[in-house]
């Protein structure tokens, strides 16, 4: 009698932004090699079989809708008066442990291994994992191992207890971020944990932590569809990109995407400002022009000379793929990365990247081979790059090289076969 297929049920907030992305990758790549995954989601729709949303568990009564609405508007109050109490808080991403009532899905649902990915935006309750199940989890920012915060900059505090956040400019020991701190430490004792960090860089800031340093923690890269992402001929760029396509056979295009890139600080807009502030002063205003996807022109403040195309968001994986490859360099500013999906799909497609040396960005980027690594917060040195890339490109060897890197490393079969592997290695 055949062994029957491991069952595991992976958690996702939604299918959308690089945390969303990744996991969907990953569930198909697990199921391409034989696992039984299905997909639990909060938000979104799919026409995947294997996906299912909560609002399928949640009763479909007018009495129960009455009383979860008045719930959620108690509970949002007495979160909104915690985090009020910090009225000079920065604007950076934080989160609480405000969660979804889940229906007893995580109990009802049959599987072997939970694997968790993103949770946040009001979604899964850690008080609400399986003490009975080992759960892997995937870490797409710091927010497991941090108190409150997804992104903790040059802060330390989550080697110790969190507390006296500077996030929060609080100088209490026992502040909202040291409570929230605590509290998963009390559930996470009683948890099999397995911690898995796509980046070398995340993962030693996992062991370095008090909350999952005492767990087991691997890294395990996301994956890349590379026949989806990958080098295209002049024929196959999309039909929308007609006028680029002709820009381009004249001078370079560089790319910037990035999904609220005016409003989150971590993007790195305004270095990228500034990068091109120095190359228009270096006379270079008319060397090259630039694309910018995911944000419209009225959401964002260019003041340069060099031409700019905004085309918005851009969600079909062909037009995408099509825009990487029209580009010469891909520029990703960003302050903070774990293992950034557009530098992935970028070098995939054969498009040398600019980055700063932070995060996992130099487990993708190797220095002047595939790319260019600045160094952190100068963007004098993201405009050298930015002029390297161009000027040591004309055979294309920066972008086979960056191919080959992802064929190497981030495959599905690559990266999958060691998700299976963990999955068989977790379960008792």
């Amino acid at each position: 009698m055949s062994k029957r297929p491991l069952k595991v049920l992976s958690v996702c907030t939604s299918l959308g932004g690089g945390a969303g992305r990744a996991a969907y990758r990953i569930h198909q790549g697990v199921r391409s090699l034989g696992v039984d995954s299905r997909m639990l989601l909060k938000n979104g729709r799919s026409h995947d079989p294997s996906i299912l949303t909560l609002d399928e568990f949640v009763p479909n009564n007018p009495f129960y809708t009455a009383f979860d609405w008045t719930r959620n508007k108690c509970k949002n109050k007495i979160q909104h008066f915690r985090w009020n109490r910090y009225p000079d808080r920065d604007h950076v991403f934080m989160s609480d442990l405000r969660g979804t009532d889940l229906h007893g899905a995580l109990h009802k649902l049959d599987y072997d291994v939970l694997h968790l990915h993103w949770i946040n935006q009001r979604f899964v309750h850690v008080k609400d994992l399986p003490k009975d199940k080992p759960i892997v989890w995937t870490l797409h920012d710091s927010w497991p191992f941090c108190g409150i915060c997804h992104y903790f900059f040059g802060c330390e505090h989550y080697k110790q207890q969190c507390g006296s956040c500077p996030f929060l400019h609080s100088n209490d020991a026992k502040d909202l971020s040291h409570q929230i701190w605590k509290k998963k430490a009390d559930v996470f004792k009683d948890l099999d944990l397995h911690i898995v960090s796509p980046s070398q860089w995340l993962a030693a800031c996992a062991k370095q932590s008090t909350l999952l340093g005492r767990f087991p923690v691997t890294v395990i890269p996301n994956c890349l569809d590379v026949e989806a992402f990958r080098p295209l001929n002049e024929e196959e760029i999309s039909p929308r990109w007609l006028g680029l396509q002709e820009i381009g056979k004249k001078k370079p295009l560089l790319l910037f995407g990035a999904v609220n890139a005016a409003q989150d600080k971590i993007k790195g807009f305004s270095y990228l400002i500034s990068a091109l502030k120095h190359l228009e002063q270096q006379g270079h205003k008319d060397d090259f022009e630039l694309v910018v996807f995911g944000a419209k022109e009225s959401e964002l403040s260019m003041d340069v000379g060099i031409p700019i195309h905004y085309v918005g968001y851009v969600g079909n994986t062909s037009e995408l793929v099509s825009l990487y490859n029209l580009a010469s360099v891909m520029v990703v500013p960003s302050l903070t990365e774990n293992l950034s999906c557009a530098i992935m799909e970028s070098l995939s497609c054969g498009t040398p990247v600019v980055a700063f040396n932070i995060g996992g960005n130099g487990d993708m980027i190797e220095h002047k081979t595939n790319g260019y690594l600045a160094k952190e917060k100068e963007d004098a040195d993201l405009a050298r790059g930015i002029l390297w890339c161009l000027h040591n490109n004309q055979d294309n060897r920066l972008g086979v090289a960056g191919r080959e890197k992802v064929l190497r490393k981030y495959t599905f079969e690559t990266v999958c076969g060691k998700y299976k592997e963990m999955y068989e290695g977790v379960v008792k």
